[in-house]
Parts: C-alpha cells; sequence; structure tokens
C-alpha cells in the first residue's frame, strides 16, 4: 500500500469515528430506551390483563425506537403503530411516531401526531419545541415556489452607495472535553488572534459554530468507556471568544449541533443570545441584523434534522424569498457536500458522504440565488472548495475547516483556511475582497500562512470547476470582476 492510499484510508477512518453520519441521526427523543426485542412481529398478548398490554406496548416502543435509529423508518413506523393498537394514548409511542412521519416527509401525519401528544400531556417540552418545525414544513410542502414573489437579480435595480464588508470563516469548534486534546489551556482566548482585526473592523463577521455550548451532559454518540468522543461540547463561557474576536452571527446548522440533543441545543441558543451572538439554522428562526439603514437577512442550511434542509430546493426558495422581502440583503450558508481531502471539487451532481444524501450544492446556491440570496457561504466539506460568481453574486463553496481545536483531522488540505473578506454594494452585487491565508497548526486555531497555499488551492480548484463563472482570484488573495 502506497503512504498516500494509507493516508487516505487513515482519514477515512477518521471521518467514520468522527460520527458525521450519525450526528445526522433522524432520533431526537431526549431519553433513549434500552436495546428492543428484535422480533418484527407483535407478540399475542391477553388484552385483559393490563400488565400484559403494558409490556407489550413498551416492546413495540423500543423496538421501533431501534428500527428508526437504523433508519429503517416504514419499519418503526408499523411497530409504533402497533402498539398504539394497544394503547391508543401511549404518549411517548406518538412523540416517535411524529419522527416517523418527520422523516418519511409526511408533515400533515407529523403535526397531528405532535399536536395529540399535547392534548394529552400539554407541558411535553419535546413536542412543544420541535411542533413549530413540523408546521414549518408543512407549510412549506403545500405552497407553490412560484406563487412567492421572490427578488432575484434581475429584479433588483442598481444602487451605488458604500459597500457592506463580510467577514466569513468556515467550521469553529473550539475544544471539547471529551476529545482527547480536551479544551485549550487559556479558555481558548487566543485561538482566533490571527483573523480578529479583520474580524472586528467588518460590518458582519460569521462563522460555522461545530458543536454546541453546553458546560456538561453525555451524548449518545459517546460510549461509557470511550477514551475519545467525536461529539463536540464547549463551555458556555466560550460565546465570549467570539465576541472578542468579533462575531456577529454564527450557523448552527450543521451535523454536530444535535450532539448532545434538546439541552444542547437550548443551552446553546440562549447563550449566544445572551452574548449579543446571533444564529440561524433551527426550522422557523428569522434572523435579521441591522446595520445603519441596511437590514441584512441571514439564513443557514444543512442536511441535519430540525434544520433548514437544503435538500429541499423548493423550500428553500420560499424561505429566501419570504426573507428577501423583509430585508435588503441576504446572506445564504450551507453545511453540505461529501467530505475530506477528496471532496475538494464541485461536481454540480448530488453528493454523499457514507451513504448519506449531501445534496447538490451547486443547484443550491443558483436557487437561492435565483429567490434573492446575494452572498452564498459554504462549509461541512472540511477543505477549501472553489468561488464561483453566478448572477454577479458570488458562491463560495466551502470555507474548509476555520478553527479546529485539538487537531485532529488537519493533515494536509484539511488543515489550509482562510478568512474571506467580502464586499457587496447595496443592491447585492459582488464588489471585491480578499482571502487572507491560513493553516491550522495542531493542537489548533488558524495561523496567517505567509506562503499563501490556500490562494493558490483557490486559484486551481475555482478555475477547474467554474472556468470564466470563477471570480478573479489574484496572488495576493484579492477576489474581483472578470472584466
Amino acid at each position: 500500500m502506497t503512504r498516500r492510499k494509507l493516508l487516505d484510508l487513515m482519514l477515512t477512518v477518521f471521518f467514520v469515528a468522527l460520527g458525521v453520519v450519525a450526528g445526522a441521526s433522524v432520533v431526537c427523543a431526549t431519553d433513549e430506551p434500552t436495546a428492543a426485542d428484535p422480533s418484527p412481529e407483535a407478540t399475542p398478548v391477553d388484552t385483559a390483563d393490563p400488565e400484559a398490554v403494558a409490556a407489550e406496548v413498551e416492546r413495540l416502543y423500543r423496538q421501533g425506537f431501534d428500527l428508526q435509529r437504523s433508519k429503517r423508518s416504514e419499519e418503526a413506523l408499523a411497530s409504533y403503530l402497533a402498539a398504539l393498537e394497544l394503547d391508543p394514548d401511549h404518549v411517548p409511542t406518538l412523540y416517535e411516531i411524529g419522527w416517523s412521519y418527520w422523516v418519511l416527509e409526511r408533515w400533515a401525519e407529523c403535526v397531528a401526531t405532535w399536536e395529540r401528544v399535547l392534548e394529552l400531556q400539554p407541558e411535553h417540552a419535546d413536542a412543544k419545541r420541535e411542533l413549530p418545525g413540523a408546521r414549518t414544513n408543512l407549510r412549506l410542502a403545500t405552497m407553490d415556489p412560484d406563487d412567492v414573489q421572490g427578488t432575484g437579480p434581475a429584479d433588483v435595480p442598481p444602487k451605488e452607495g458604500p459597500a457592506l464588508r463580510f467577514a466569513l470563516g468556515g467550521d469553529t469548534m473550539m475544544g471539547s472535553p471529551l476529545s482527547r486534546s480536551g479544551l485549550p489551556k487559556d479558555g481558548g482566548v487566543t485561538l482566533l488572534d490571527a483573523y480578529r482585526e479583520s474580524m472586528v473592523a467588518a460590518d458582519v463577521a460569521f462563522v460555522n459554530l461545530e458543536g454546541v455550548l453546553l458546560d456538561s451532559g453525555r451524548s449518545s454518540k459517546c460510549g461509557d468507556d470511550s477514551k475519545a468522543c467525536y461529539a463536540f461540547r464547549s463551555p458556555t463561557a466560550y460565546a465570549g471568544n467570539l465576541v472578542d474576536a468579533g462575531v456577529d452571527v454564527v450557523s448552527v446548522a450543521n451535523n454536530h449541533a444535535n450532539d448532545f440533543g434538546s439541552k444542547g441545543r437550548e443551552v446553546t441558543w440562549a447563550t449566544l443570545k445572551e452574548a449579543g451572538v446571533a444564529y440561524s439554522g433551527p426550522l422557523g428562526h428569522e434572523t435579521i441584523l441591522e446595520r445603519g439603514e441596511t437590514k441584512i437577512g441571514v439564513l443557514a442550511f444543512s442536511t441535519s434534522p430540525g434544520q433548514n434542509d437544503l435538500r429541499r430546493t423548493d423550500a428553500a426558495k420560499v424561505l429566501v424569498a419570504e426573507l428577501a422581502a423583509k430585508v435588503d440583503l441576504v446572506v445564504v450558508s450551507f453545511h453540505g457536500g461529501a467530505e475530506g481531502s477528496s471532496a475538494q471539487h464541485v461536481r454540480g451532481v448530488k453528493e454523499t458522504f457514507y451513504g448519506e444524501d449531501r445534496g447538490n450544492v451547486r443547484a443550491f446556491a443558483h436557487a437561492v440565488i435565483d429567490a434573492g440570496a446575494d452572498l452564498v457561504v459554504g462549509h461541512g466539506p472540511h477543505v477549501l472548495r472553489g468561488m464561483e460568481l453566478y448572477q454577479d453574486r458570488l458562491v463560495m463553496y466551502s470555507l474548509g475547516n476555520f478553527c479546529t481545536y485539538g487537531g485532529f483531522g488537519l493533515r494536509g488540505a484539511l488543515g489550509i483556511t482562510v478568512l474571506a473578506v467580502v464586499d457587496l454594494h447595496p443592491d447585492g452585487r459582488f464588489a471585491g475582497g480578499r482571502v487572507l491565508p491560513g493553516r491550522q497548526v495542531p493542537p489548533g486555531g488558524p495561523k496567517l500562512d505567509p506562503d499563501g497555499e490556500a490562494i493558490r488551492l483557490l486559484q486551481a480548484l475555482s478555475a477547474e470547476d467554474f472556468g470564466d463563472a470563477a471570480p478573479v482570484i489574484g496572488d495576493d488573495g484579492s477576489l474581483g470582476v472578470r472584466e
């Protein structure tokens, strides 16, 4: 085996361990039942014996839960429905049926099921939290995108005035006590120093927050004997690191946002809000920033449960068009595409990673720009990808790993990073910018790279994948429009 093949194999093992597919588990219950009886059929039970009925309902419920975890949604639903035949008001089963309907995109039944849960148990926290997202999906699924009056590039008249500056970074994970490297000794206060000045100076600074802000808790991804768990949980105090670095808004739409269930998500959102950092990603959550008289909408997408889904293109167009009607500029973020050193190119087709559909990111980017987006920012592949100009709007298909404390997965292309500084005209047209090349040096945190390897990589990838549609990328990292 060549050294190159050995390295690729090691990276493959790493990403399997990382649990990015498991991190997108469709089961979002807070209390997981124990392993179920594998019998696929209901056991005959004496319906006159309450204890026997309760035992069989519990068995079918657990069986359905395990089937759903294995992504066998139709079989899970059959098991749950068999449980309901014995006990129509069994709330745990009803709640999980809602998730099976969610996965199957049977939104009306999902909504009706969770409404029934709340009829039976009005204070059911999980159903109260998830029902608005299901209603959003039902609304989007029943709308005709052509009925939404979008404001795409062709509908926006040229508008002169000062440009707005955006500073944009990719995947950011500031340390987790569950990883081998643990947390940085200084509390992570210096992790973003290399780019602090540029982010503070921008009108809007953005990163993708990989993982949750949570001070304690276990993840279902980590076994009792785990020596290194790829479920990311940074202390809530680390929100201050984002503030000090000038970060204004983050995406929480990614596969690690669900690492610690509903508690992890809710504490993260509350912590960011208290720190004054805006966030986007959860279904139904609207994010609007104001800079002077300019309103900027931010909308983050991923392929993970409970978040705006980039694979549902028609629904994405509706969301973007609705937001564009309220603001002056729309920034769309997405966490999608395959992962790893072999995933640096944008092919314009549906991408998969270990069997999971990660979307056709080029089709998505074009669709949301047609619907009113002015800037599209990609992350998720853990490597840099090329840049494209479409309808005078800039698409950055992946900004790679920006800040990954712990030193894992930073070999070769995985450790090359940038901060993209992008200027937009008031009407959303790309006005220019610069990429500031960096490199992550274990145990982590970006450092400026005077050799500019990231610039050369972006020049090559953009030219190969997009040809004349790529922006001009100068040897100094400048970004411009091709004449």
